[in-house]
């Protein structure tokens, strides 16, 4: 946004520059996705922090919604420039128009779907008297963010509908109005009530269903392959096989928690083998790996793991340390 409006300032000194007009045009409407992108982590980071009252699973609302954003940020970017370029042909300007267009509707549907989303987990939170005073002020800076981007959404939707030769289009009291003023004020409301300051550091902190004590978890991961994350977002396989309930860390002991967590990083998969074997084909816990081998269980290699006031131990089988 600061790139964009800054070639805008140049470009009103060089009227001619054809690609200064383009530059601007593209940044300026490539930045307000990217404020929509902060709202989805937002909000995915409130349902880890609330996990047992999030309608969906934390992950899928990144993945699904980023994923789409992408689309939207790759419509803006193509059809932006089109649109801007005054020697192409008016067909040629027509369908970068239509890109645009696209993306814009789109943002609107995925914002639709943001504020239903908030306002299920919003209203479970208020009911279960969990939601926090913290909590409250980060729902209230994300609706209004997603409100002050919806109507920009709308303002641009209007003005490529209405052409070019529109009054919209030609008066530039508009533009400050309704893209330069409210963008300025989402990103000093962003700023000044900062969600960093609210929600804890890591993914694996959550809130008690007790409202008031917060726990160390193992954070809700989707464990899936990540070109499986792609294909399937929402894991609509694991939804059907009912994987999430399975997955109830929240009702855990302390003590069960830590063994989760131990187990979780020593399995935890390298960047490297994540590129190399990306389905997770090989190895004792790949899906081919664990079929063709069988390790026989023996007193050496056997391992359980206990818990004592004085944290985790590993013991033999023979109960030496």
């Amino acid at each position: 946004m600061i790139c964009g409006f800054s070639m805008r300032l140049v470009g009103a000194y060089h009227t001619s520059d054809l690609g200064i007009l383009i530059a601007s045009t593209v940044l300026i409407m490539s930045g307000p996705p990217v404020y929509a992108l902060i709202n989805y982590f937002v909000l995915a980071r409130l349902l880890y922090y609330m996990p047992y009252l999030a309608p969906m699973h934390p992950g899928r609302v990144a993945t699904t919604f980023i994923g789409l954003d992408a689309v939207c940020e790759i419509l803006i970017g193509n059809g932006a420039w089109r649109m801007a370029n005054s020697s192409m042909t008016d067909a040629q300007r027509q369908s970068g128009a239509n890109m645009v267009l696209a993306s814009l509707s789109l943002q609107c549907a995925l914002f639709a779907g943001f504020g239903i989303l908030a306002a299920l987990f919003h209203r479970s939170a208020a009911r279960e008297g969990v939601l926090k005073r913290e909590m409250r002020v980060v729902l209230y800076v994300l609706y209004t963010s997603a409100t002050i981007v919806t109507i920009r959404c709308i303002y641009r939707l209007v003005e490529y509908i209405l052409g070019w030769d529109s009054s919209i289009y030609k008066n530039e009291v508009y533009f400050w109005i309704f893209e330069a003023a409210i963008m300025f004020v989402n990103t000093a409301l962003l700023n000044t009530f900062h969600p960093g300051k609210r929600l804890p550091a890591s993914n694996g902190t959550f809130l008690a269903k007790d409202g008031i004590t917060e726990r160390l978890g193992p954070g809700w991961d989707d464990e899936r392959p990540w070109p499986v994350t792609i294909i399937d977002p929402l894991d609509l396989w694991g939804l059907l096989k009912g994987k999430d309930k399975q997955t109830k860390f929240w009702d855990m002991s302390d003590e069960e928690l830590e063994l989760v967590r131990l187990e979780r990083q020593a399995n935890k998969r390298s960047v490297l083998a994540a590129l190399l074997d990306p389905f997770r084909l090989w190895g004792e816990r790949g899906y081919i790996g664990k079929r063709l081998k069988r390790v026989p269980s023996t007193p050496s290699t056997r391992r359980v793991f206990i818990i004592k006031d004085t944290g985790p131990s590993v013991l033999d089988e023979r109960g030496k340390m």
